[in-house]
């Protein structure tokens, strides 16, 4: 076993907004090494936490459109290269917000997403890079009905009404089904574990990250219990790249549509596993993002018991990688025995044996508040916990996390200028993140 990228921050060492842990880090030694456990007695090294360089002091979150009534189960915010916030709504609707006005309905799926479950519904929504000129969106949401699967549906924005998209121009890209249940459990598909998000990265591919299709472990059913994550002939707890443009590269594999294409330089084509995949090992990825400025890639990924994971992906690397999930919690032993090159989180933190679901976030690229640039910011829904973190010239990382109470978020967005806004489920809401 060999770790990738093993420069991660313990949690216990996290700086607060009234005291702050501070290790002096050299640019040349680590700060210690430790037995992760696995086969062979392999040993990683990390770099101690640093508090970066004009830290903010203080995040602050500036209301833009709250309202109850007209806002519910807030999912995902998108821009469309233009001034105005796309929201997703979980039960299927996504609205338009511009100017702190709500300009209605912009395409409503409600009856064909489900179901019950918070991790159910309408999830993500990526705009196709070259919008107007090119007028497609794109979603994804789980199926009503059975079988829970995950799908990934492009839609047309209408050609007289920008605030509105063409509800009959769907065109189903994918479809990716879940592992049955044990039989021991009601439910003969699990609802959760989707992921959920889709955004298109700098080499204009659009990136999709997948959970492993469950089931909940409050079921008494231990994590991925078919292994898919580890699994590379199935797409449940992937990270995939495909060209929205059918004709754009190779034949689709593992999709179950012909309606998008394979990058040629996907890591897995022509090795035995599914073309479409170009990362694997996550359980729950919420959320994906770019950094604008330097193509660094980072995930969050929701844990099982114990921890909850930020992942980092620097510029041009990443392809094949395996983020670790069944093997490893983070950068902690589920399974024994496994063998592999594993890539840990560089950062993580211990759910402290209540509700813990990480929220993933963006680096900040706006103008508005300097002394945020290049922090990428970060929370914990149920844990109501926010952090920012950025890495420093020598290469480590600084954390700092924030004092944070009565706030659930539940997703994070950038708008067409970089500026960040957070979603709320405890008084439904659209919020600007400041750093006053």
């Amino acid at each position: 076993m060999h770790s990738r990228y093993s420069q991660w921050v313990p949690a216990t060492l996290v700086a607060s907004l009234f005291m702050i842990v501070s290790l002096t880090v050299g640019a040349t030694a680590p700060r210690s090494s430790f037995n992760i456990g696995a086969a062979g007695g392999a040993t990683t090294q990390y770099l101690p936490l640093i508090i970066a360089d004009n830290q903010p002091q203080s995040i602050g979150f500036l209301p833009v459109f709250v309202d109850n009534d007209l806002l519910g189960d807030i999912t995902d915010i998108a821009h469309a290269n233009d001034g105005r916030l796309f929201v997703v709504e979980r039960p299927g609707r996504i609205v338009v917000i511009e100017n702190g006005q709500l300009l209605g309905a912009f395409l409503d799926l409600g009856g064909i997403t489900g179901g019950p479950n918070w991790e159910e519904g309408l999830l993500g929504l990526a705009f196709h890079p070259n919008y107007p000129q090119t007028p497609y969106f794109y979603v994804q949401y789980t199926e009503s009905g059975l079988y829970k699967r995950v799908v990934v549906a492009r839609y047309t924005v209408s050609s007289t009404n920008p605030n509105q998209a063409d509800p009959n121009s769907a065109v189903i890209l994918m479809r990716i089904n879940k592992s049955a249940n044990p039989p021991n459990l009601p439910d003969p598909y699990s609802p959760v574990h989707n992921g959920g998000d889709l955004t298109f990265g700098p080499d204009g591919y659009l990136y999709i990250p997948v959970g492993d299709g469950g089931p909940d472990p409050f079921e008494g059913v231990n994590g991925d219990p078919d292994n898919d994550s580890q699994n590379l002939g199935n797409l449940l707890g992937k990270l995939m790249r495909i060209d929205v443009d059918p004709d754009g590269g190779l034949p689709p594999e593992c999709g179950g549509t012909a309606n998008y294409s394979i990058p040629p330089d996907n890591p897995f084509v022509g090795q035995g596993g599914c073309d479409e995949i170009w990362a694997y090992g996550l359980r729950n990825p919420w959320r994906i993002s770019f950094d604008r400025l330097t193509n660094d890639l980072y995930i969050t990924d929701v844990g099982e018991w114990l921890f909850e994971e930020l992942n980092f992906v620097p510029a041009g690397e990443g392809a094949g990688w395996n983020f670790g999930w069944n093997c490893y919690e983070g950068s902690h032993e589920y399974r024994p025995g496994c063998n592999g090159d594993f890539t840990f989180p560089i950062f993580e933190y211990a759910r402290g044996g209540g509700c813990a679901s990480i929220i993933g976030g963006f680096a900040y690229r706006g103008s508005a508040y300097p002394i945020l640039t290049g922090h990428y910011v970060f929370a914990d829904y149920c844990a109501e916990r926010l952090w920012t973190i950025k890495r420093n010239f020598s290469g480590a990382w600084g954390v700092r996390e924030y004092p944070f109470s009565d706030f659930n978020l539940t997703t994070f967005g950038e708008d067409v200028n970089g500026e960040l806004y957070a979603g709320r489920s405890d008084f439904d809401g659209i919020y600007r993140v400041t750093a006053p």
